[in-house]
């Protein structure tokens, strides 16, 4: 079944993006809108221990090391539709990319609600006593279950808060993450389970007592008026397996057919990580999980966990702080660059500084951010495979993030001191517009192509992205349009290809007519369309293919190439 699956994905691949130099023609058909990666199989698959200290050692230095010899050439991700999109499946979904949606709709994630006041009591069933931030397993008054955590004393509130946060952009931009929440809860709201235990990363266990909850409460930010503050995040849909790898795929699912370094969803996470500074992006931080079907039948659902240490994380080696997110932990590339020039490289971190939100925000900022540049703290598998295709899709969903948008998740944060909130957003704000103009001003943003009836006939629409996110002013947009038809292609003769607006930032053109074109003798169509900007770039053109079905036309596929060359 993997081979089969890896087989037509490969097959749709070069049908999208062209094995040879030739242009691809699109057959036609349907759209790859879903991934049925979800199709039951007798499991589950076994897990695997992930340790925290193989994998960072892993990561910033063995495989850096060993990739450093095989000199592998980029190449473009498999999952990818024929619309330069996104399938969804069990590791992403469909959701901000295809539609819009309300602040309150981000906002609430994958909550069920707004309301943080969860029901009391709250009973104490489990332990996490041991890391930076300790907490418990809780029960609810509903029955629904939840692990918090504690924020610590370093930067009180911005753990949680980043956790909440984090997790509102990656379920927007279509990934499957717990419900996280902040709350603020009195002492007398906890009950502990006589029957409750914590286990320790050794493997030892023992009795949960109150000396330890008192233990865990005493690194929890305490209020002026008496009450805790913590996060607390649901559990997960389905039964726990163990991490997923950002490479490889996982022995014993046979719907995980995709080299996971070689999906775009995975890869292109990459600018989100940018965007929020989530240098702890690694296996450590995500979670495969079984969804039965029947007693002996389901899938495999993959997550992503843990989102706590975006938006400015410390700690006490603050020369090694200062770096994050322009250099590794162990940045072999700047070590051996700061040797050889003594230091005299002007860099980044150089110029780190707390900004109005003083500690709780640490260095995190806009000023010093350059989208492209950012590393992880930690080297991963995914990211390092990202092309400019893959960010490109990333920057077109976060485009649709404004500032209202924004300003809503900043708000689930609870942030006590307002100008925490106001620096968060606008830095999120800052960084954002950074990513737009570095990812959507090359490859064409104009995207969503669509067939609209106009004066002049049926007419290609397109949405273009760098309008509508407002990177570039309307008044001053110009566009172009080129078309194509016959075997080999040769330009459509007599056809204007002029471009006209209709609303939501979309341009338009009236699409030329084929002689003797039918539904049973459809006509293939190629059409380019350009937008430019004065004392701006001029982007790279937005390449739709069409049939045209006697007086109807069908979109069946978008091409965004990295040159202005004609098809052929």
């Amino acid at each position: 079944m993997r081979l089969e699956r890896l087989g037509a994905w490969l097959a749709l691949t070069l049908a999208a993006c062209g094995g040879t130099s030739h242009t691809p023609r699109f057959p036609l058909q349907d759209v790859v809108w879903t991934d049925h990666d979800t199709r039951a199989f007798e499991g589950p698959p076994e897990g695997f221990y992930s340790s925290y200290t193989w994998d960072g050692a892993d990561n910033a230095v063995f495989r850096p090391l060993a990739e450093f010899w095989t000199f592998q050439t980029d190449r473009e991700a498999l999952n990818v539709n024929a619309l330069d999109e996104v399938p969804s499946s069990s590791w992403y979904v469909n959701r901000l990319s295809r539609q819009l949606m309300t602040p309150e709709e981000v906002a609430r994630g994958a909550c069920a609600d707004l309301d943080d006041d969860l029901p009391g009591p709250w009973r104490i069933v489990g332990g996490k006593p041991d890391g930076a931030n300790p907490g418990f397993q809780i029960v609810d008054a509903t029955g629904t279950r939840y692990l918090m955590k504690t924020d610590g004393h370093l930067q009180e509130e911005r753990p949680g808060a980043a956790d909440v946060i984090g997790a509102l952009i990656w379920h927007a931009a279509g990934f499957n993450v717990p419900c996280n929440r902040v709350v603020i809860f009195d002492r007398s709201i906890l009950e502990l389970d006589p029957e409750a235990t914590i286990e320790r990363t050794d493997g030892s266990e023992e009795a949960l007592t109150d000396a330890h909850v008192e233990a865990v409460l005493e690194k929890a930010t305490r209020l002026p008026d008496g009450r805790y503050r913590a996060s607390v995040s649901q559990f997960i849909d389905g039964r726990p397996i163990s991490p997923w790898r950002y490479h490889s795929t996982r022995d014993g699912d046979p719907n995980d057919a995709i080299p996971h370094e070689h999906r775009r969803d995975l890869r292109a996470q990459y600018v989100l990580s940018a965007w929020t500074d989530h240098i702890d992006a690694r296996q450590e931080n995500t979670m495969a999980a079984w969804v039965a079907t029947d007693d002996d039948h389901g899938f495999v659902r993959h997550y992503l966990i843990d989102f706590g240490d975006c938006f400015g994380i410390l700690h006490g080696w603050d020369s090694l702080v200062r770096r994050f997110g322009h250099s590794g932990y162990l940045d072999v590339q700047h070590i051996l660059t700061d040797f050889v020039t003594l230091g005299m490289v002007d860099r980044p971190w150089y110029h780190a500084a707390y900004g109005p939100a003083g500690i709780t925000l640490g260095y995190y900022d806009s000023r010093r951010f350059v989208p492209d540049e950012w590393r992880p703290g930690y080297a991963n598998n995914a990211y390092d495979q990202i092309t400019e295709a893959d960010a490109a899709w990333a920057t077109r969903i976060i485009s649709r993030f404004g500032d209202e948008h924004i300003r809503a998740m900043v708000a689930r944060g609870r942030f006590s001191d307002p100008i925490v909130a106001s620096e968060l957003a606008r830095i999120l704000i800052g960084r954002r517009d950074r990513i737009l103009e570095r990812w959507l001003t090359r490859l064409s943003p104009l995207s969503w192509p669509t067939i609209r009836a106009s004066e002049d006939g049926p007419a290609l629409c397109m949405q273009d992205l760098a309008v509508w996110s407002g990177i570039r002013e309307e008044d001053g947009r110009r566009y172009h349009a080129d078309a194509w038809a016959g075997d080999p292609f040769a330009p459509v003769e007599g056809w204007s290809g002029r471009v006209g607006r209709a609303d939501d930032g979309y341009a338009c053109v009236p699409l030329p007519r084929l002689e003797g074109a039918t539904e049973e003798q459809p006509a293939y169509l190629v059409v380019d369309v350009t937008a430019q900007s004065a004392s701006h770039e001029t982007a790279f053109p937005a390449r739709v293919h069409l049939y045209q079905l006697g007086e109807s036309y069908r979109i069946v596929g978008l091409e965004r190439p990295a040159n202005r060359e004609p098809p052929r």
